[in-house]
């Protein structure tokens, strides 16, 4: 099927300047056509079983490590991927055999766009610390100081926080592609162009999330100093908090359904409002939950609306 694309914004209306006070003369009636952009999810995509050991294990990291022994330095660390193909990120825990309270572990991975990432987590004592950030991958962790007390495992937690990007490589769902199918249909992504206007952000849930608690953010990536992409995603960027529940039937939709502060409309209002100026990016948007159960059912749809670039243009 033939289609048309445009790379700006689309108007609608005969005036498009604002240079008096005489309606249908000279008052602008132009008005922006919004665009939408959709991702399916189910409770597979945020499905991690526990395993305290999974990164890093005992029996390579003994008292005094500072330079911790990794079991696979490229391992998925949740090892689950999105509807899609795109691999998932998760948070770590830090299970420290001795008291290493007055420790400080420096995490390097990536996260889940591939951007490098830190994380400075300060460690426990004889049991586990949970880290803040999301990690696709690990390539490090350094322990300060004398290094740890005792014995140090790293792994994953099945109610910690999960990422996906929404983008998709085929269309999983619901054409059924896999990474092998020919003409791969990419309807599946929300990638939002730069001085963009989001106008609402809807979680549409069509079988419940089995589960206490379903907490979800929608978050981006965000240019930092000089246009580095370190440590540039931002969980929470557009909606979104560690205890907004969207588990039930429903559309969930900002700023109640879906929470949103403040910061957060701003944000949307131009979604490149956070970005180092002059490196003004696009926006991949990312989704993370966090279930306080094992997931066994569950199915939803991320649904973001915006107009196209309207805070570069006229």
């Amino acid at each position: 099927m033939a289609k048309t694309n445009f790379s700006g914004p689309i108007t609608v209306g005969r005036i498009q300047v604002n240079t008096g006070t005489d309606i249908s003369e000279n008052v602008r009636n132009a008005a922006f056509v919004s665009c939408m952009g959709s991702f399916p999810v189910n409770h597979s995509n945020f499905t991690v079983t526990t395993d305290d050991d999974k990164i890093a294990v005992t029996g390579s990291n003994g008292a005094s490590t500072t330079s911790v022994t990794l079991v696979d330095s490229t391992q998925n660390v949740p090892g689950i991927t999105s509807d899609g193909g795109f691999e998932a990120a998760s948070v770590v825990t830090l299970t420290s055999g001795g008291n290493d309270s007055a420790r400080t572990a420096t995490i390097t991975g990536t996260d889940v766009l591939d951007n490098t990432q830190t994380e400075d987590l300060t460690m426990g004592n004889s049991g586990a610390v949970t880290s803040a950030k999301t990690f696709k991958t690990i390539t490090s962790i350094a322990v300060d100081g004398s290094g740890t007390a005792g014995t140090l495992k790293v792994g994953v937690i099945e109610s910690g926080l999960i990422s996906i990007v929404c983008r998709s490589l085929f269309n999983e769902y619901p054409l059924g592609q896999s990474s092998t199918s020919s003409s791969k249909n990419l309807a599946n992504n929300i990638v939002i162009p730069k001085f963009s206007r989001i106008n609402d952000i809807r979680f549409v849930v069509n079988e419940a999330f089995d589960t206490a608690g379903f907490d979800m953010q929608i978050g981006a990536n965000v240019a930092q100093a000089a246009g580095s992409m370190t440590n540039s995603l931002d969980l929470d960027y557009f909606a979104g908090d560690t205890s907004n529940d969207v588990k039930g039937v429903a559309s969930h939709h900002i700023p109640t359904g879906m929470d949103q502060t403040v910061a957060q409309m701003k944000n949307c209002l131009n979604v490149s409002d956070d970005d180092a100026a002059g490196f003004e990016m696009d926006k991949a948007v990312v989704i993370s939950a966090a279930t306080d159960d094992a997931l066994t059912a569950g199915e939803g749809v991320l649904n973001v609306y915006w107009t196209q670039q309207i805070n570069d243009t006229n």
